[in-house]
């Protein structure tokens, strides 16, 4: 977890803080330079969101760091 840049680190605790066990990070789970596997992903993200129970979003990390 030490080695993940600080906006991931935060998104894990802010989830696990109240108990989630689980997270999905968009630019983990998704191959980001690959055009293929954004539009194979992106198809599941619309399921992915609408059955979660909390969604985190970065709007104002400069670099993720």
């Amino acid at each position: 977890v030490k080695s993940l840049m600080k906006t991931f680190q935060d998104a894990m605790y802010v989830a696990m803080k109240p108990g989630f066990c689980y997270i999905w990070i968009d630019s983990l789970c998704i191959v980001q330079d690959s055009k293929s596997d954004w539009t194979r992903e992106a198809l599941k993200m619309r399921t992915v969101d609408s059955n979660s129970d909390l969604n985190i979003a970065a709007t104002s990390a400069h670099d993720g760091r």
